[in-house]
């Protein structure tokens, strides 16, 4: 297949420096063929050999084994757990202090975690983005808002809270470390950055306190994964909802 890239070349490119501003009086172009047919050019590829092996080397990595397929369901699943809970361990590490839960938009986690090897390659396949962790300080009564919203979305991968979604979509029975959520206290929660500036329709976190912890959600279950390897154990898997989708 043929691709055709036009390489421009100005005569005089627009400055504007200490108050003088010059404008492009020409433009001049060529347009290239892209194809196989064209010779790899053996010196460039000698030049960034280094650099491409380098990071080969590195998103091929082994820092974890799973023992089965681990997938993300409604609410969450095994994987939305494994996320969260990652997420909720490492920023308590990051904070130095204990946080109450972990909330996660299931947008943020791609495909699912293959039974065998965990490669850094693997993992940002199923972490592309770059989200980082933030502690977001709400009220109960939001928080309650909060889930209510997640519920009527059928349930999000969340560590820490427990509740019921019934047919109707309502969030009932909402605990959080095993104690029902006091309208008037105020909880830290783990949330990703992108969800604190009001998107996946969070726009009740957008005007909350923050404490940003200068990490990664991908960092978060990176460390959380090698945990188990330092201790020369596979993964452990928590199949277990905290979300119980109640049928009348």
């Amino acid at each position: 297949m043929l691709k055709a890239i036009p390489i421009i070349s100005f005569t005089c490119l627009s400055i504007a420096y200490f108050g003088h501003s010059q404008s492009v009086s020409t433009v001049q172009f060529q347009y290239h063929s892209i194809s196989s047919a064209i010779q790899t050019d053996s010196a460039t590829q000698q030049w960034i050999k280094p650099y491409n092996d380098s990071i080969e080397k590195y998103l091929n990595t082994t820092i974890g084994f799973s023992l089965e397929n681990v997938y993300k369901n409604k609410g969450g699943g095994a994987l939305g757990n494994l996320v969260t809970h990652a997420m909720l361990k490492h920023a308590q590490t990051k904070a130095g202090t204990t946080l109450h839960a972990a909330i996660l938009h299931p947008s943020a986690i791609k495909g699912y975690l293959a039974q065998g090897n965990i490669t850094i390659s693997s993992l940002i396949q199923l972490l592309p983005y770059n989200n980082q962790l933030v502690i977001v300080s709400i009220s109960g009564l939001n928080l309650t808002q909060f889930i209510q919203q997640m519920a009527a979305d059928g349930g999000w991968p969340i560590c820490g809270i427990k509740y019921n979604i019934t047919p109707q979509g309502n969030a009932t029975n909402i605990y959080i470390n095993n104690e029902p959520i006091i309208p008037g206290n105020t909880y830290q929660i783990v949330v990703t950055d992108y969800m604190k500036n009001g998107n996946y329709k969070c726009e009740i976190l957008k005007l909350l306190p923050q404490v940003s912890l200068n990490t990664n959600l991908r960092e978060s279950c990176k460390v959380y994964i090698e945990s188990f390897t330092n201790n020369h154990e596979p993964l452990a898997i928590n199949k277990v909802s905290p979300i119980n989708y109640v049928y009348e």
